[in-house]
This record gives structure tokens, sequence and C-alpha cells, in this order.
């Protein structure tokens, strides 16, 4: 049942911190209620259960960046939507025993009446209060140490990575997966992403056993990488073996599609990573070593051209969603290693700049075998600056790393981002109808045209 509550606007000093209780707001389908122990105010909100649930506080406060706080009480890992006048922001609550305060990132406010709201996302949630403490500036990011991962690196991926070290905080560098929505920036705007991103996925054996043809991909992209654009790759591996091959009906009764070009997802595969590297005398750790080596000989055509891969293998892993990461960090850590390894030590490839994807700290593979930690975000509002995601990457790897958006739904706003303090390496959209395509074409031209986007040719 929906319930409406008076609102409440509390009046404050110049910048100072601001509290906002929760159950003083507009609550729709949620409820106040007091059995949680330990609140502030007068009670809670809660019944975070139906698509649609929220609660809307108004509130006053002077124009400024400000911190945002939830405090908030979840018995596992939930998603929220977090929405500052108008602006939403996505974001994790971490477990908790009972209450806990965390960040939402940076929001702005304005002069005067200010609202925010708080949706259900995954729900089932209480929520105590918000507070707004006036930001203090986000520190530029220190230079990261200037050697790569691979000490052997190639004359081209050194230079490569100290493009990147010198742009590192003043430029975010623009990027676009697949040829279709790189050719139609261009055309819009009359600049070309710095960056080219595509996929080894047609090379995976088990789809080449299945008839998949890669049509010549490598030879393309060395083309491209010609023209001046720097080359991301991204590997979605076909598991080796075990696919499924079917249409299948998950836990929830919802039909999937499993047959064997969705290979690379956990349910549609019965691959056992685990088992397979705890046996490297079995036939399972043989067909990873093969299917390893097969995209070491596309990696070499590049290498022997002279071009340098921003290499973006088992990414998302800490999803869980596909097979490399269905059997937890240890797993993926070792598989990460085994061939960060085998390209280097067994196939001689030094053209690789290894970016690993993910925020989850005992996921990280190790500093000895990563050069960029990039995460993929697709908010639901491209005004959002991603200020919460990047601090706790900056907090992890501030003078260890670059940090890169290296998959990202639309093109993000960098002019925004940086006045947040927000300054990745660079940002890779993603294709088709999450990529530069969705973009209205004024919008798009804004976007590439900011001062600080750096696109081919420096423009």
């Amino acid at each position: 049942m929906t319930s409406l509550m008076l609102l409440a606007v509390a009046q404050l000093p110049a910048r100072a911190a601001i509290l906002v209780e929760a159950e003083e707001g507009t609550l729709v389908g949620t409820q106040v209620s007091a059995n949680r122990s330990g609140y502030s105010g007068r009670g809670y909100v809660t019944n975070f259960s139906q698509e649609g649930d929220r609660v809307v506080v108004r509130f006053e406060a002077r124009a400024g960046l400000y911190e945002a706080q939830i405090r908030y009480a979840a018995e596992s890992e939930k998603g929220f939507g977090l929405s500052v006048n108008g602006v939403i922001a996505s974001g994790m609550f971490e477990p908790s025993n009972g209450w806990r305060s965390q960040s939402a990132g940076k929001v702005e406010l304005r002069n005067g009446v200010n609202e925010v709201a708080l949706e259900k996302g995954w729900g089932w949630f209480d929520v105590d209060r918000f507070e707004f403490r006036p930001a203090a500036p986000t520190p530029v990011p220190r230079p990261v140490p200037a050697h790569l991962a691979d000490r052997h690196a190639s004359t081209p991926a050194r230079e490569l990575f100290a493009r990147l070290r010198r742009t590192y905080g003043a430029k975010t560098l623009s990027g676009q997966y697949d040829l279709r929505d790189t050719d139609h920036i261009k055309k819009v705007t009359r600049l070309v992403p710095a960056i080219y991103g595509s996929d080894l996925i047609e090379y995976s054996p088990s789809r080449i056993e299945h008839g998949a043809d890669p049509k010549g991909a490598t030879e393309g992209w060395i083309k491209r990488a010609k023209t001046g654009q720097i080359l991301t790759l991204s590997w979605h591996w076909n598991a080796p073996k075990d696919l499924l091959d079917k249409e299948i009906t998950d836990a929830n009764g919802n039909k999937v599609d499993a047959r064997w070009y969705k290979g690379f997802y956990a349910n549609a595969t019965t691959f056992d990573a685990a088992r397979a590297l705890a046996d490297p005398k079995g036939e399972d750790y043989r067909l990873i070593l093969r299917d390893i080596d097969a995209i070491a000989t596309e990696l070499m055509k590049l290498d022997r051209a002279g071009i340098p891969v921003l290499w973006r293998p088992l990414h998302e892993a800490e999803g869980g969603w596909f097979w490399w990461g269905a059997k937890g960090p240890g797993t993926y850590k070792a598989l990460w290693r085994l061939m960060f390894d085998r390209l280097h030590g067994r196939h001689g490839l030094h053209n690789l700049i290894w970016v690993h994807t993910g925020i989850k700290p005992d996921w990280y593979p190790g500093d000895k075998y990563v050069d960029v930690v990039g995460v993929d975000l697709y908010p639901s509002d491209r005004r959002d600056a991603l200020s919460g995601t990047w601090e706790t990457l900056l907090r992890a790897y501030d003078g260890k790393k670059l940090i890169a958006l290296t998959e990202v739904g639309g093109v993000p706003d960098v002019e925004r981002m940086f006045r947040f303090g927000v300054r990745w390496s660079y940002f890779v959209s993603w294709t088709g109808s999450l990529g530069a395509s969705s973009v209205k074409d004024d919008e798009l031209r804004r976007l590439y045209g900011a001062k600080k986007v750096g696109n081919l040719g420096g423009r």
C-alpha cells in the first residue's frame, strides 16, 4: 500500500553537513518501522519489495559538490538506485549485521530545495537516513610506475604505455567497440575515437568446431591500428568443451538460450575450470592450453605487425556469469596467471598491456600480472559521474595501476566527470543499442568535442 507523509525541509547553514531522515519523506510502497533498534530520528524506512517502491525526501542546501552517505541495513549484498535532483547513481550495499553507512559517491546540490530519492533496486533493505557532507577535492591520480608487467615488453607496447601515463589525469582517451559505431561517431562528430575495441570470440576453438568464421578479423584490426587507433581486445572465450547447446529452463522457470554460441556463459556449459586446473595432466587442462594457443596465433600476427594491444581477457569474472568466473576468485586468478605465463613464456608475445576488469580486491591477479585496472559499467543515467566507483578504485590502485572505464553503455560525460574529480585513463563504449549510436547527434558532438576528451590525432 502506498503511504504519503508530509515533506520535511531542513534549514541549514552554508556548506554544513546535512542529515536527512528517510522517514520524513514521501513513501511510495514503503513504510516506516521502528522494529530494528539503533535508528536515528523517529524510525526508518523498510519494505522495498516491489518495482517502483521508493522514498523521496526534500531538503535545503547550498550549491556545491557533496559526498553522499546512506545509513542502511541489509542482510546480504543489495543493489540500489539513488537519485539526487533527478540524476540517478546506482550502487551496491554491502552485507551488514546492523546499521552501516556507505558512500554513494559525489552528488551535486543546488541552492534552495533539493530532492533525494532511494529506489528499490534489488530491494529488501532498510534505510535510516541520508547524509551529505561538503566534498573535499578528489586528488589527481598519482603517476604509475613506468614498467609493464611483461618486463620484456616490445617497444610499441612500452611507447603506448608511456602515452597512457602522460595523459593520465589530464585527459580521458575516447574509445568505441565495433566498426559500425566507430564509423557513426566519425560521421556525426568528424572525430575518431582514440581506441578501437573488438573481440576474439570467433577464434575460440569450440566455436570454430561449430562452423564459426572469424572472416579475417585480425587482419582488419591490423589495418585499423595502422590508421593510428589504439587497439583493445576482449575474448568472450567459448568454453573448451561441454557446451549444453540447447535451450534450457532456469531455476525461475525462464527459458534460456544455452546453444553453442552462448558457450562463454556459465549457464551454457558444464565445463569446470577449477577441476581442469587441478589436473595439469588431464584432458581439460590440455584443452585450456589449446584454446590459449589458438588465441596466441592471432595475437602474434599483431605483434609481428608492431601493434600493441590493450589485452582484456577473462573480463567481468567476479560477476559469475561467465564460466571463467563461476568457480570463484582463486580459480580465476590461477587461470589469469596461466594465460600470462603461456602467452609470454611459450609464445614469446610481448605486445600486450594486461587489463584486469573488476572491483573486488580478492579477484585481483596481482601487481606482477596487471598493468591497467578497469571496470565495466552500464549506468541507468548517463549523467552519473560514477564517482563512487572511481574513488573505490583510486583508494586501492592510486600510484600503482592506471584506472580505466573498460566498458560502458553509451558515451560518458567526461567533462562532468572531471568536475567531480573522476579521471579515467580511457573509456570504451560498448556497441549496438548500448554504443554511441544510442546517443543523440547533438549530444554525441558535445561529448566527443569536450576539452578533456582525447580523440585520435589529439582532437
